[in-house]
């Protein structure tokens, strides 16, 4: 049998159940009134119920008794009785609160991670972030929490701190991620009195060489329409046309007869997104029009949802279903399939022809940035290729309209021949 913490006391009742209290004193003189402890001794409740009994201090006034639970800074935070209104459940709710209170209380007074996480985390340097956003710091934000929680913001070094990075090297973009979060929680915490600098500034820039995504080629529709199901196929027209991430292309709403505009709301910048629609796009919504709120729906009339289609998606391309067993897909579509694997072929790949078509039409950056919700900077490192094709093209036009003269600088007026 495991050994209970120190004054936690067990007895069975006449049905051999057992039942545990905290009782300090117990058969003196200075005995406290028992504590009930009505948990499952084999959760990890109980013991954490232990845990914190040892931390509770009672002081007698005649026939009356005193509840406080002690924090670690010496602070005294009352409690109910543990037999009265609400009972043990009522007691130990109110420990926890108060355990809550001086953690925090405690970490405000040196300054720890877990106190700057919780002031940031109510700040709307945080809450005004996209949900996607939010997501992906909450990740980085639970680790920092985890691992530094109870020290001072100002303890950390930048040797901590790169080893934390260090940690998480065997994948880059999370390295990455996770240094660039503790940067931003660093810079807030230092004109809140935190840390006098932010040492993740010092800490060595994770290397990491993002791969492009291959813009679709004529062969790659091609395929694809021949062979992939035909419940994928409009959401690729949506993502061609309108230029936006599979998670606003694949819930999206159908536009209303005559709207000029598919009209939605980012996911992940949180920003409102007006994209016209081209007239090719109009004329595939029209041939394709069935009487549903979603744009996108399966063969069976019913919505995809994100999930779903990634499934769906993946099974196509791979020719195997979610139990890792090949599908019945012809030898064609599986070689075409297996194709456009190899040649990089993925839905935000479809991003990048958007922008390259609108490039390619003569907008601005700006523009593009305004249609697919891009910042300009993205747009501008999307937008490589087309540019060196558009500097060729304007080099060789150049040198057309200037051959008369340049050929005559090379080989001559053609008069001195004969």
């Amino acid at each position: 049998m495991v050994d209970l913490p120190r004054h936690i006391r067990g007895r069975p009742n006449p049905s051999g159940r057992m039942y545990f209290s905290f009782e300090k004193g117990r058969g003196t003189p200075a005995a406290w009134p028992p504590v009930p402890l009505p948990f499952d001794s084999q959760s990890d409740e109980f013991w954490r119920r232990c845990r914190q009994s040892q931390a509770l201090h009672a002081e007698r006034d005649g026939e009356v008794w005193a509840w406080f639970w002690l924090g670690a800074g010496g602070r005294l935070h009352a409690l109910p009785q543990p037999r009265g209104e609400g009972g043990p459940t009522a007691f130990w709710a109110a420990v926890d609160q108060a355990e809550e209170r001086d953690r925090t209380a405690d970490g405000e007074a040196r300054r720890t991670f877990d106190a700057l996480i919780t002031l940031y985390m109510a700040h709307p340097a945080y809450t005004n972030l996209a949900d996607l956003t939010k997501r992906d710091y909450d990740r980085h934000l639970r680790a920092i929490r985890r691992d530094w929680g109870d020290v001072p913001v100002s303890d950390l070094t930048a040797v901590s701190a790169q080893a934390a990075i260090d940690l998480r090297a065997d994948t880059p973009a999370v390295a990455r991620y996770f240094r660039s979060v503790l940067s931003k929680l660093l810079a807030f915490g230092v004109p809140r009195g935190f840390c006098a600098t932010n040492v993740a500034r010092t800490t060595e820039k994770v290397e990491h060489e993002v791969e492009p995504h291959v813009p679709w080629t004529d062969w790659a529709f091609e395929a694809f329409f021949e062979h992939a199901r035909p419940g994928l196929h409009l959401p690729v027209y949506s993502a061609l046309y309108t230029g936006q991430r599979s998670i606003d292309v694949i819930p999206m709403v159908r536009p209303a007869k005559g709207a000029n505009a598919v009209e939605l709301i980012a996911r992940k910048t949180g920003a409102a997104v007006y994209v016209p629609i081209h007239s090719e796009y109009r004329e595939i919504l029209e041939r394709t029009h069935i009487d549903h709120t979603a744009l996108h729906l399966r063969e069976d009339g019913e919505p995809w949802t994100l999930a779903a289609y990634r499934t769906a998606w993946q099974r196509d391309f791979t020719s195997v279903n979610a139990k890792g067993q090949p599908t019945s897909a012809s030898p064609a579509k599986k070689a075409a399939m297996a194709r456009l694997r190899e040649g990089g072929f993925v839905f935000h790949g479809l991003r990048k022809n958007a922008v390259n078509m609108l490039l390619e039409a003569g907008n601005t950056e700006a523009e593009v940035s305004a249609i697919v919700e891009m910042s300009e900077q993205m747009v501008r490192h999307y937008s490589r290729d087309v540019n060196k094709r558009r500097l060729a093209v304007n080099g060789m036009r150049k040198l057309e309209e200037a051959w008369i003269e340049t050929r005559k600088n090379l080989f001559g007026d053609g008069s001195a021949r004969h």
